[in-house]
């Protein structure tokens, strides 16, 4: 998870340039879901990064 520090520096800094941008996770699944937040729960200060998180939904 240690990549996802990176990525939202660089998404943070993206946003400040463009502030209408979007960011949205999407996974396949609940677990993946889960164990993202959990990490996010840990890291509070990249929560305001992202605008949306859900679950992918089946075709």
């Amino acid at each position: 998870m240690e990549g996802y520090k990176n990525t939202f520096e660089r998404i943070k800094k993206a946003k400040l340039q463009n502030p209408e941008i979007k960011v949205i996770y999407e996974f396949p699944k609940e677990e993946a879901k889960t164990k993202f937040t959990d990490w996010l729960d840990r890291n509070p200060k990249y929560q305001n990064i992202i605008d949306e998180i859900r679950i992918r939904p089946e075709k």
